[in-house]
């Protein structure tokens, strides 16, 4: 009995021993696989309202981490909260781009996000805080200091080059130049003689080159002219420019103010070459007659990657491409308050799958800015290069992009694709009327996040279908935006990623009572992340009894699904078109129907409507509600209404009598 005795206690005391030892270890083999530990702090490209992280982590293999965002500008004492950085990775693989079979890149674990809607050419302190329900190892905070990019100006006091057009007979201010080639590169092509490699007269960084008022147009074909070499760019018709400017002192091309300023490309295939140039600024031309108005680069494994490219305030006009950017490695773009027009038909709808002109603007790299622009007449409207790589070997991700308050019309495709973003891709405050396909698209964007806020998209694609979502996003937000079609976003099967967050909050979409192979409501994608987020929505009462999908499972009404699943619990119905102060139901955008005018459709909630005040407050995005809360939808009553399109320039008066022909026979 006593060696029994004695044995028990030495098994309760090996037990004590062992059992905190065992304890210590799952708390460390929790730690390892969900706790969460930061790492690198990549700071991505400002641009002139946003800016841009991606925070490395390791373990938090359930994925709820997140970080918390503060910011303040430079001299303030007052924290403003923000949304988060959201989880990215978790072991997801994706291929080097679009529908290739090339071998997989694994994307990297982080939380990654943004700032948006900041002031051009500020200060700010930006605090971060990583946060997990697991716990946080090693250091939890980052606070860094940075600054937007301001808005590109021509400087008053600069020196000075003369173009003028090839008829002008009047006095010359000198120093004068026969073309725009000679003035930016210091040499004129004569015939088939170019000098692009280090020409002695080229101009130097923060020269202004004055274009005179008139036509600026060469004969490409002739080759000789009152007995010597004709002064032309011979065959190609194309301006090739090499002289580069800096960062903080570009080369700018813009009118003298002795009239308007036309540049015609006499038909040639490419009109501005501008492949092996950097930090050129253009300004208040008009630009015809060419396929390619700006080509900036194919992507390519040598050179390419324009840097610093302006276009602003310019009317671009019977084009195939606009802008065409397609090398990873270009940076920094601004193309503000252009009105850049197609070859499609500019007063009806061509419809898919034809079309005449392919993209307004078509972007790869990171930090550009495309805003304030009014595109028409195109397949797509602003784009980020499907084509893009995720992996970073290949130096060609497309990341911290910004596409806000654009006025897109007449799109046969999409008026915009995030395809080919790879992280902080932003599209804010954007208004986009008439489109027979699907009118904005991720397809695919392999992490994330990508950022739509505050966009109108109206009379499309029958209303079915909001979002073209095939291959998605791993983090992908849908906020405050306003439609005239359901909030069907389905993925294609095998293109989503297994762990995704989907925030959609505060939306507004009325889509029809009645049509074929309609849904309410279809938000499809990988198994929802801890933070996934779908409710406060809103949608037309007429159309309650519509099918629905979440997560892959279909139901066969609203009520069924918010039963089954628990999303919309605070979402809300409305009575049709007639919650609008000025928005009749659209035709939903046939195959040749008449183009109905933004200009004149106001979709502002009436005041007593039940959207008003009846949103979630979302942090840094909502905080200026006029009410009692924030309203559901785009735009927020009591508030400014947003401008779309070009906040000036020499072209508005220009733009509105085209708008006006292109809606004579407007359904209204």
């Amino acid at each position: 009995m006593e060696q029994k005795g004695d044995a028990v206690p030495a098994k309760r005391r090996l037990a004590c021993l062992v059992a905190p030892i065992l304890f210590c270890l799952a708390i460390c083999a929790a730690d390892g696989e969900d706790a969460v530990r930061g790492g690198e702090l990549i700071v991505e490209r400002p641009t002139l309202i946003s800016l841009g992280f991606e925070w490395r982590v390791e373990g938090d293999a359930n994925g709820d981490a997140l970080a918390r965002v503060q910011y303040r500008k430079r001299g303030e004492q007052r924290w403003r909260d923000y949304l988060p950085l959201y989880r990215i990775g978790l072991g997801l693989k994706v291929h080097l781009t679009l529908g290739c079979g090339w071998p997989q890149y694994v994307i990297p674990d982080a939380v990654c996000g943004s700032i948006m809607d900041l002031e051009p050419g500020t200060q700010y302190d930006v605090r971060l805080e990583l946060t997990d329900p697991d716990g946080v190892l090693g250091k939890a905070v980052k606070t860094v200091t940075l600054s937007t990019r301001p808005e590109p100006e021509v400087p008053e006091d600069a020196p000075v080059r003369h173009v003028y057009p090839p008829d002008w007979d009047g006095p010359r201010e000198e120093p004068s130049f026969r073309d725009i080639m000679e003035a930016v590169n210091g040499f004129s092509p004569n015939c088939d003689v170019y000098l692009t490699v280090r020409p002695p007269l080229a101009a130097k960084p923060g020269t202004v080159i004055k274009m005179h008022g008139g036509v600026h147009r060469y004969d490409r074909h002739l080759y000789w002219k009152n007995g010597r070499p004709n002064p032309t760019y011979w065959q190609h018709g194309t301006i090739t420019l090499v002289a580069k400017g800096t960062p903080e002192k570009p080369i700018y091309i813009v009118p003298a103010g002795d009239g308007e300023v036309v540049i015609d490309g006499d038909g040639a295939a490419t009109l501005f070459n501008l492949r092996s140039t950097d930090y050129l600024h253009f300004e208040g031309l008009t630009i015809r007659n060419t396929d390619i108005a700006f080509h900036c680069g194919w992507q390519g494994l040598r050179g390419g990657g324009m840097k610093g490219l302006t276009v602003k305030n310019c009317w671009i006009e019977g084009v195939v491409y606009g802008i065409l950017a397609q090398d990873g490695r270009s940076e920094d773009f601004n193309i503000l308050d252009n009105v850049i027009l197609g070859r499609g038909p500019q007063d009806k709808l061509r419809g898919w799958p034809r079309s005449e002109a392919g993209y307004a603007v078509n972007l790869a790299g990171q930090g550009h800015v495309v805003a304030y622009n009014y595109a028409a007449g195109f397949w797509d409207g602003i784009n980020v290069f499907t084509g893009s790589h995720s992996d970073p070997q290949w130096g060609q991700q497309s990341r911290a992009i910004d596409f806000y308050n654009n006025d897109i019309s007449n799109c046969a495709d999409q008026f915009i694709e995030a395809d080919g973003g790879y992280a902080n891709i932003r599209v804010l405050h954007n208004r986009c009327f008439n489109c027979p396909a699907q009118p904005v698209s991720v397809q695919e964007m392999p992490a994330g996040p990508v950022y739509w806020i505050r966009n109108i998209v109206w009379n499309v694609n029958g209303g079915k279908m909001a979002m073209k979502t095939n291959g998605a996003a791993q983090v992908y937000l849908w906020l405050h935006n306003t439609t005239s079609a359901h909030m069907t976003m389905p993925i294609l099967p095998g293109y989503a990623p297994k762990v995704s967050t989907w925030v959609v909050q505060n939306n507004l979409h009325v889509g029809p009572a009645e049509g074929s192979n309609l849904s309410l409501l279809q938000v499809s994608g990988g198994r929802p992340s801890p933070n996934h987020v779908l409710d406060h929505n809103a949608y037309n009462a007429a159309a309650k009894d519509l099918p629905c999908e979440a997560g892959k499972e279909a139901y066969p009404s609203f009520d069924a699904l918010r039963e089954a699943t628990g999303y919309e619990t605070d979402t809300i119905f409305v009575d049709g078109y007639g919650v609008f102060r000025n928005a009749p139901e659209p035709p939903h955008a046939g195959r040749d129907t008449p183009l109905m005018d933004s200009a004149k459709m106001d979709v502002q909630l009436k005041p007593d409507a039940p959207a008003v005040d009846a949103g979630a407050v979302i942090p840094g995005i909502n905080d200026d509600f006029a009410g009692e809360g924030p309203d559901i939808g785009a735009l927020e009553v009591g508030r400014p209404t947003p401008v779309y399109g070009p906040r000036g320039g020499p072209y508005l008066e220009r733009l509105k009598e085209l708008r006006k022909s292109q809606t004579k026979e407007s359904m209204r």
